[in-house]
């Protein structure tokens, strides 16, 4: 058999009915892989574009942001054997192969984040993003990630034209994923993502029998979902500018606890804000303002993940700080 090759007419009616009900048999092979190669080529112009952008935008592009993933919360009453192993494992690794200027601290790479199984809260049950501010900047982190599987499910939905109607079975998953700016505690990201996927027969019934430990779709599901939030994580952490933390102060030398792997040398200056105005939300949630300029340091000694700086212009610098490169 000759493999199928798309035609003008048929790529007319699928784009001209704006859906692929109207495509049957090869037509709907030709409509399916000519929207996938097209959703993959708009896919790198928006990512090329927007690297162009920060390039202009950020004069710190180059300075890597390093980025704190707690384990993702299980919500969901059906149960998935392979979260865990497709998406704790999929995302640090997806974001340090395909998200380059990104350090990925995962939850099982510090004894931080793996100190605690959930993040912390505030009373109304939300994630507490000053909390998790301030355990990050000790660690040198520039957002923290985290997420739960909310919700798998299956509908029936009637597909199809006129008389050709027909009872599909779907799979659907939902992911929430929060992204949390360490410089003011406030979300760069907060999204469900979802996913789609059409079931057999026979997968359908094993998940009424809520046996979906091995099921193919909730797996293809997991993995299109992975790509999906990693992108989304990737484009939210990088269009903000570096920002770094004081944590120590000894000898009148100024400790913040980033170094060379993100990009500094010695001799490089940075300036210093104020960082202890905090103001207060709804619900208990708390959220820190970053102040005018106070100082400028110039880096003196620097490690793999750790610099040490030396004031040489302003004054009254506290732990907290806030520091940029000038």
């Amino acid at each position: 058999m000759k493999p199928f090759k798309s035609n003008p007419i048929s790529l007319f009616i699928c784009f001209f009915t704006g859906t692929l009900l109207l495509c049957s048999g090869p037509l709907i092979t030709g409509c399916s892989t000519t929207q996938s190669v097209m959703k993959e080529t708009t896919k790198t112009v928006k990512r090329t574009t927007r690297n162009i952008t920060r390039k202009i935008v950020l004069s710190d592009y180059d300075l890597k942001r390093k980025v704190g993933i707690f384990n993702f919360e299980y919500n969901a009453k059906q149960e998935s054997g392979n979260f865990q192993e497709i998406f704790h494992q999929g995302l640090p690794e997806y974001l340090s192969n395909q998200c380059s200027g990104i350090i990925v601290v995962g939850p099982g790479d510090d004894g931080f984040l793996n100190s605690m199984a959930t993040p912390p809260k505030v009373q109304s049950g939300l994630n507490d993003g000053y909390a998790l501010t301030v355990l990050g900047r000790q660690l040198g982190l520039n957002a923290i990630v985290t997420g739960s599987l909310e919700d798998i499910r299956l509908i029936d939905e009637l597909q199809g034209v006129l008389w050709a109607k027909d009872t599909h079975h779907l799979l659907l998953v939902f992911i929430r994923v929060e992204v949390f700016d360490l410089r003011t505690a406030t979300k760069i990201l907060d999204n469900t993502f979802d996913r789609r996927i059409e079931v057999e027969d026979l997968e359908y019934r094993m998940f009424q029998q809520a046996d979906t430990n091995e099921l193919p779709a909730l797996n293809e599901a997991l993995k299109r979902l992975l790509t999906d939030i990693g992108d989304s994580v990737c484009d939210a952490v990088r269009d903000q500018p570096w920002s770094g933390y004081i944590t120590g102060i000894e000898d009148n030398r100024y400790i913040v606890p980033s170094g060379v792997e993100v990009g500094f040398e010695s001799g490089e200056i940075l300036e210093v804000f104020d960082g202890s105005r905090i103001i207060e939300g709804l619900g208990g949630e708390r959220f820190f303002v970053p102040g005018t300029k106070i100082g400028e340091l110039e880096i003196v000694n620097i490690s793999e993940n750790m610099l040490e700086a030396q004031l040489i212009a302003g004054g009254d610098i506290q732990k907290g700080s806030i520091v940029r490169r000038k």
